[in-house]
Protein backbone atom coordinates (compact mmCIF):
# COMPACT_ATOMS: atom_id res chain seq x y z
CA UNK A 1 0.00 0.00 0.00
CA UNK A 2 1.20 3.40 -0.75
CA UNK A 3 1.50 6.32 1.11
CA UNK A 4 -1.24 9.29 1.14
CA UNK A 5 1.76 11.72 -0.08
CA UNK A 6 2.44 8.87 -3.07
CA UNK A 7 -1.38 8.14 -3.83
CA UNK A 8 -2.12 12.52 -4.01
CA UNK A 9 1.18 12.75 -6.24
CA UNK A 10 -0.31 10.38 -8.55
CA UNK A 11 -4.04 11.36 -8.21
CA UNK A 12 -2.46 15.04 -8.88
CA UNK A 13 0.56 14.33 -11.32
CA UNK A 14 3.00 16.62 -8.87
CA UNK A 15 5.82 14.76 -10.05
CA UNK A 16 4.71 14.20 -13.69
CA UNK A 17 7.58 15.72 -15.22
CA UNK A 18 9.55 12.65 -13.98
CA UNK A 19 7.09 10.15 -15.05
CA UNK A 20 6.69 11.03 -18.56
CA UNK A 21 9.43 10.70 -21.38
CA UNK A 22 8.72 13.62 -23.64
CA UNK A 23 10.99 12.65 -26.34
CA UNK A 24 13.77 9.69 -27.25
CA UNK A 25 17.03 10.65 -28.53
CA UNK A 26 16.21 9.25 -32.03
CA UNK A 27 13.39 11.24 -32.60
CA UNK A 28 15.14 14.52 -31.10
CA UNK A 29 17.89 14.30 -33.81
CA UNK A 30 15.44 14.28 -36.19
CA UNK A 31 13.26 17.18 -35.29
CA UNK A 32 14.30 20.41 -35.62
CA UNK A 33 15.08 22.76 -32.20
CA UNK A 34 11.81 24.81 -33.09
CA UNK A 35 9.19 21.75 -33.41
CA UNK A 36 10.89 21.09 -29.39
CA UNK A 37 10.41 23.82 -28.10
CA UNK A 38 7.14 24.18 -29.49
CA UNK A 39 6.19 20.56 -27.81
CA UNK A 40 8.20 21.44 -24.42
CA UNK A 41 5.48 24.42 -24.62
CA UNK A 42 2.62 22.44 -25.02
CA UNK A 43 3.50 19.94 -22.17
CA UNK A 44 4.37 22.52 -19.98
CA UNK A 45 1.26 24.38 -20.31
CA UNK A 46 -0.74 20.78 -19.94
CA UNK A 47 1.28 20.29 -16.79
CA UNK A 48 0.56 23.55 -15.95
CA UNK A 49 -3.56 23.28 -15.95
CA UNK A 50 -2.80 19.90 -14.19
CA UNK A 51 -0.44 20.68 -11.15
CA UNK A 52 -0.13 23.43 -9.01
CA UNK A 53 3.23 24.39 -6.89
CA UNK A 54 2.92 24.78 -2.93
CA UNK A 55 6.10 25.83 -0.82
CA UNK A 56 6.90 23.12 1.33
CA UNK A 57 6.25 24.80 4.34
CA UNK A 58 2.80 25.22 3.28
CA UNK A 59 2.37 22.05 2.49
CA UNK A 60 3.66 21.03 5.33
CA UNK A 61 1.46 22.85 7.22
CA UNK A 62 -1.58 21.67 5.37
CA UNK A 63 -0.87 17.86 6.10
CA UNK A 64 0.07 18.63 9.92
CA UNK A 65 -4.27 20.18 9.52
CA UNK A 66 -5.00 17.01 8.02
CA UNK A 67 -3.14 14.91 10.79
CA UNK A 68 -5.09 16.82 13.40
CA UNK A 69 -8.47 16.88 11.52
CA UNK A 70 -7.92 13.06 11.96
CA UNK A 71 -7.53 13.08 15.23
CA UNK A 72 -9.86 15.26 16.45
CA UNK A 73 -12.58 12.93 14.29
CA UNK A 74 -11.48 10.00 16.29
CA UNK A 75 -11.60 11.51 19.78
CA UNK A 76 -14.49 12.19 18.16
CA UNK A 77 -16.06 9.00 17.30
CA UNK A 78 -14.16 7.54 21.10
CA UNK A 79 -16.22 10.06 22.74
CA UNK A 80 -19.44 9.56 21.09
CA UNK A 81 -19.18 6.08 22.00
CA UNK A 82 -18.82 6.71 25.43
CA UNK A 83 -21.82 9.02 25.40
CA UNK A 84 -23.63 6.05 23.97
CA UNK A 85 -22.65 3.67 26.41
CA UNK A 86 -23.67 5.97 29.47
CA UNK A 87 -27.00 6.92 27.63
CA UNK A 88 -27.63 2.51 28.10
CA UNK A 89 -26.18 2.28 30.88
CA UNK A 90 -28.63 5.38 32.62
CA UNK A 91 -31.22 4.04 30.85
CA UNK A 92 -30.17 0.54 32.38
CA UNK A 93 -30.26 1.33 35.72
CA UNK A 94 -33.21 3.65 35.55
CA UNK A 95 -35.52 0.62 34.35
CA UNK A 96 -33.62 -1.35 37.11
CA UNK A 97 -34.67 1.22 39.68
CA UNK A 98 -38.46 1.47 38.64
CA UNK A 99 -38.67 -2.35 38.78
CA UNK A 100 -36.97 -2.69 42.19
CA UNK A 101 -39.02 0.13 43.49
CA UNK A 102 -42.37 -1.98 41.86
CA UNK A 103 -40.89 -4.71 43.95
CA UNK A 104 -40.07 -3.28 47.21
CA UNK A 105 -43.72 -1.95 47.12
CA UNK A 106 -45.65 -5.03 46.02
CA UNK A 107 -43.40 -6.28 49.09
CA UNK A 108 -44.99 -4.17 51.14
CA UNK A 109 -48.39 -4.74 50.29
CA UNK A 110 -47.82 -8.26 51.01
CA UNK A 111 -46.16 -7.83 54.44
CA UNK A 112 -49.09 -5.75 55.33
CA UNK A 113 -51.53 -8.30 54.08
CA UNK A 114 -49.57 -11.33 56.11
CA UNK A 115 -49.49 -9.22 59.49
CA UNK A 116 -52.93 -7.78 59.45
Amino acid sequence: MSSYEERMSQKYNFFSSEDKNPVSDLEAENETSEEIIEKVNEENESQEEENMLVPLSAWKKVLDQLGNLHEADKLMAEARERAAKAEAESEFLREKLKNTREELNTFKKKKRFFFF
